[in-house]
């Protein structure tokens, strides 16, 4: 038995190897000969990148930082007069920064990854008893980048979810006995979200990060195309799964899910899924300048049965927004009212993961690095 199990190792062991042989052997043949080598190409990546940085991602941070500097300056005038009028300026503040941060999200590397700015400003649902006993302990710490009680979450219910009407909420700053907790909660929030959104800004404009960036070609775990297509990537399954999927019931066994919504105090998670999936179209086609779209096109990628590749993915992200068109009012409201449509989105939002997750990644030979949600494929 035991020169059995040496002969067995021994064999084993030479599989190994030559397997190792052979790899070597196939990789080695391919860079000898570029023309059978689907992953040699003379795209400019460093055009595509710069493009990117120029058109979408720096305006994306600059109009942010612009949002939440104008949230803070509000929300102080909010604190020193708490009353109807500077409520409804500290809510529209609030929602031009939320908004804003959808074309942002889909950045979430480089500075944005060193402060863990997704997952810091924008995990929903929130967790309402959290934010509670955050108030009354007055003992908190948003530098957990997992936790539910911070970020824009946060603030839609700090402004529109402490009371059944405006006049409780205004008074929940204004007369209550923890006003001062209140307060105090509302603007480390906002400062929170300040502080993170300026390191990201910063790292671009001040820190040189988008040379980093530009000048970083390759298909390699950690190139920026690598970063391109995973952060495209993961931000479109958050669209996909945690502002329509879950909301929707189609991951909970047809159990609707309205308040795990977005935004689900104030009822505007149809206006931030546009935008996000709006942005998200834009990442690929590069806006108004050279874009993943043009990489395909250049290669001449193709699907399984021919189509191009390119037109697959613009029409699957044109059929989703037209999906998300027919919907309307408070998707808490849709998922249960109009069941139908909103589950049609969802299947239309599946329909385009072959696309980016398999087949875009596969054509331009880079590998998703992110972890999956067991049920994105869903």
């Amino acid at each position: 038995s035991y020169l059995f199990s040496i002969h067995k190792i021994t064999i084993m062991k030479k599989l190994l190897l030559l397997t190792f042989f052979l790899s070597t052997l196939i990789i080695f043949n391919a860079c000898d000969n570029p023309e059978e080598n689907p992953c040699d190409n003379d795209f400019d990546q460093k055009a595509m990148f710069m493009n990117m940085t120029n058109n979408l991602i720096i305006p994306a941070y600059v109009d942010l930082k612009t949002k939440v500097a104008s949230m803070l300056s509000v929300s102080k005038e909010f604190r020193d007069n708490p009353s109807q009028n500077e409520l409804d300026a500290l809510r529209t503040a609030w929602f031009d920064a939320y908004l804003s941060w959808q074309s942002a999200a889909q950045y979430d590397f480089g500075p944005a990854e060193q402060v863990f700015l997704r997952s810091s400003v924008n995990n929903f649902p929130l967790n309402v008893d959290e934010v509670d006993a955050n108030i009354q302990s007055e003992n908190y710490d948003f530098d957990m980048p997992d936790a539910f009680d911070k970020g824009f979450p946060a603030l839609d219910y700090l402004l529109y979810g402490v009371g059944v009407d405006d006049a409780e909420i205004i008074a929940k700053y204004a007369t209550n006995t923890d006003t001062a907790k209140y307060a105090q909660y509302l603007s480390d929030v906002i400062v929170d979200i300040k502080n993170r959104v300026y390191h990201a800004y910063n790292g671009w404009l001040a820190q040189n990060y988008d040379e980093t960036f530009n000048n970083n070609i390759g298909t390699a775990a950690g190139t920026s195309l690598s970063l391109v297509v995973n952060n495209l990537n993961e931000n479109y399954e958050l669209i996909k799964r945690e502002k329509i999927g879950i909301p929707s019931g189609v991951l909970t066994l047809d159990f609707t899910n309205p308040t795990k919504t977005e935004a689900y105090f104030s009822g505007r998670s149809l206006e931030l899924a546009k935008a996000a999936l709006t942005a998200t179209k834009d990442f690929y086609i590069g806006k108004v300048g050279i874009g993943l779209d043009d990489f395909l096109i250049e290669i001449d990628a193709k699907k399984s049965n021919g189509e191009s590749l390119n037109e697959a993915i613009i029409n699957q992200f044109d059929i989703s927004i037209a999906n998300l068109d027919a919907l309307s009012g408070k998707l808490s409201d849709e998922v249960d009212n109009n069941k139908t449509d909103v589950e049609t989105l969802y299947n239309a939002l599946s329909g385009q993961l072959i696309n980016i997750k398999t087949d875009l990644p596969s054509v331009l030979c880079v590998s998703i690095t992110y972890i999956d949600n067991p049920s994105d494929s869903d």
